[in-house]
């Protein structure tokens, strides 16, 4: 009897054992996008053309970053599609994230109206931002390289920043593809960042270190999913016209427009960790942050 109860009892032990390792491997990934940014485009085309099964991703749309940060700080998302600007923030202060790789590139500007045309125009002139966004360390960027100075007028969501523009209460705002292509012609790009850093980052797939190490596996399905939908929008068919239409509300040459100032890559290079860390320490100087994490503390390896 004491036999078979030892038996049992390891029996019991295993299967809870095993239970434990396979529950990252396992469970649905909940993975957090900024529903009007153009940087899930990659994933949404993933799951559309089973590059990545639909049964292993929980999709949570969120309008902004903040929200989006929030969210896997707290625990309630296990990955993020999110501007490099809030994976560091929330590691700085202390939250256990990782940037597993860069996805979107480019696709910000300054947007003014057209009686706007050059760059020395928006001198004292009142800028609209997201706080603590990669959209406001580029605007501080390029006004230090131009010797512009300017008022900054915070909104909590790009939705806001448009009705201000339009309402004349802003004279520009920095904003990005693809809801610089709806906003209408009496506006116009004044600069596209890219012109002065081709090919930066600007959002990065970010994961908890919890599940970076239960589901490695699951993840390295995503990226490769997402790899392969990036080289289907290098030379887009028809379907990822009607995907943009779906997800966006744009029109085909609207679509060919935002593509056009948008670059898709699964990578993460030492030259993009080192922009990404220049462009966080206008965070010091802005008083956002003290400090800046290290390297590894950043990073996936």
């Amino acid at each position: 009897m004491r036999r078979i109860s030892c038996l049992l009892g390891i029996v019991i032990v295993v299967l809870i054992l095993n239970g434990c390792r396979s529950t990252g491997q396992n469970k649905q990934l909940r993975i957090g996008i900024i529903k009007p940014s153009i940087d899930h485009l990659p994933l949404t085309l993933a799951l559309q053309k089973n590059y990545i099964k639909p049964s292993e991703l929980k999709i949570i749309h969120f309008t902004s970053g903040w929200e989006v940060q929030e969210a896997i700080a707290a625990g309630k998302i296990d990955l993020a599609i999110m501007p490099f600007t809030y994976a560091w923030t929330s590691v700085a202060k202390g939250y256990k994230l990782k940037i597993v790789s860069c996805l979107e590139r480019e696709t910000d500007g300054i947007l003014t109206s057209a009686s706007i045309q050059d760059i020395k125009e928006l001198q004292n002139k009142k800028i609209g931002l997201l706080r603590a966004s990669t959209l406001e360390i580029l605007m501080q960027d390029t006004a230090g390289l131009n010797s512009i100075e300017y008022e900054s007028v915070y909104f909590r969501t790009p939705t806001e920043m448009i009705a201000a523009l339009k309402a004349e209460e802003v004279d520009a705002i920095v904003c990005y593809v693809p809801l610089i292509q709806k906003i209408g012609a009496d506006y116009h790009v004044l600069h596209w960042f890219s012109e002065t850093y081709p090919g930066h980052p600007c959002c990065d797939l970010v994961a908890t270190e919890q599940i970076l190490k239960s589901a490695q596996g699951k993840i390295n399905n995503l990226l490769d999913g997402m790899s392969k939908a990036t080289s289907d929008i290098v030379n887009p068919a028809e379907e990822v016209f009607v995907l943009m239409a779906n997800l966006y509300g744009l029109d085909r040459q609207q679509s060919v427009e935002a593509l056009k100032y948008t670059r898709f890559e699964i990578a993460l290079t030492e030259a993009d960790k080192l922009f990404e860390r220049q462009m966080m320490e206008e965070f010091i100087a802005n008083a956002y942050l003290k400090k800046l994490p290290a390297t590894d503390d950043i990073y996936a390896r």
